[in-house]
């Protein structure tokens, strides 16, 4: 469906680049809704990441960090964000980062897009691409962590996720759906 035969199309009659960062920018659009009465949006634009799930045997890794924004200690699937000069090729993304934050990879047939969403539509055009990741294998030469990145690798049981999921130590919304994932997985026999 094209936007303008939405019901529910805003049109965009201003728009105005408030913050240009490295990792996203923020405009502030005027629209005008479909009843005719003038709106502001506040918009987070954002150049997408990758999200990867990686399979160990009967455990799945995840990466264990402080989050400043939420002031503690989670545990998220390992992630990164597509930088603007990157490719369209997600799954090389999701290969550096299992590199960087894992020292492991795999043959691109063994990682497979689960899924894609946006993490929080009502203000950020932010889009994670999931991907599933098999039979991993140590790099060979291994990237480094960013400079502002301090993480440490941890292999878990499903059973030990669902009870950080519980706690609230494994709280985002893409290592969330990982574990959903899993357990769906698991109910399916796979």
């Amino acid at each position: 469906m094209r936007k303008e035969d939405s019901k529910y199309y805003e049109e965009v009659v201003a728009s105005r680049r408030m913050f240009g960062g490295k990792i996203f920018n923020v405009d502030v659009e005027q629209v005008v809704l479909p009843n005719g009465i003038p709106a502001i949006r506040e918009i987070v634009q954002h150049h997408g990441a990758v999200g990867i799930i990686p399979f160990v045997d009967d455990k799945m890794i995840f990466v264990r960090q402080w989050r400043a924004p939420l002031g503690q200690e989670t545990l998220e699937i390992p992630a990164g964000k597509i930088d603007p000069d990157e490719g369209s090729d997600l799954k090389e993304v999701a290969l550096r980062e299992m590199n960087e934050e894992l020292g492991l990879s795999t043959d691109a047939d063994n990682l497979k897009e689960v899924t894609a969403f946006f993490s929080s539509p009502g203000y950020s055009n932010e889009k994670i691409t999931i991907f599933a990741a098999n039979d991993l294998k140590p790099v060979e030469f291994k990237r480094p962590l960013d400079n502002d990145e301090f993480l440490n690798v941890e292999k878990l049981t499903l059973e030990e996720a669902e009870k950080f999921v519980e706690d609230g130590s494994i709280c985002d919304g893409k290592s969330i759906f990982a574990v959903t994932y899993w357990k769906l997985l698991q109910a399916k026999g796979e």
